[in-house]
């Protein structure tokens, strides 16, 4: 995720269905552009019985606000593209079909200006989610590995 984040370069998403595993990595893209029938959730971290810790927390309490997160984390809930872009989470709306070529479209036009004036964009835009990540994820990570391994000591796999 840190990583991610840290890119030197605008990052585009398009997001054309489904996103219920690691839907932050869409979510910390600068441009996201989403399918009219995109669904947002994380499926896998409660299912399992595991603490999403590993970054999903803070890339969707940047994208859509801290108490949504709480609620959509606590009840599994999930969120449409609409939602999202009302929330300020996603830049645009679109049929299935529009949704490839749009976000290519902002991609060619952001790589047809200067380099150094979009990587430093790309810098100036993200170091409030790059500190984020940085100072989040240590502890996410640390709480999700132990209920993870708490999950396979309680199935007996640990043991």
């Amino acid at each position: 995720m840190q990583r991610l984040v840290d890119l030197e370069m605008p990052i585009v998403a398009a997001v054309n269905g489904p996103a219920s595993v690691h839907s932050e990595y869409a979510l910390l893209a600068d441009i996201v552009v989403a399918a009219d029938t995109t669904v947002f959730s994380d499926f896998p971290h409660l299912t399992f019985g595991i603490v999403p810790g590993d970054g999903i927390q803070i890339a969707w309490e940047e994208a859509i606000g801290v108490n949504r997160t709480r609620y959509l984390t606590l009840t599994q809930g999930s969120f449409t593209a609409d939602q999202a872009e009302r929330w300020g989470a996603v830049a645009e709306v679109l049929p299935l079909e529009r949704v490839l070529p749009r976000a290519q479209e902002l991609a060619e036009q952001l790589a047809a200006k200067p380099q150094l004036l979009t990587r430093y964009l790309a810098v100036t835009l993200r170091q409030r989610i790059s500190r984020r990540m940085a100072e989040g994820t240590q502890l996410g990570m640390a709480l999700e590995g132990l209920t993870a391994a708490d999950l396979a000591y309680r199935s007996g796999d640990g043991a």
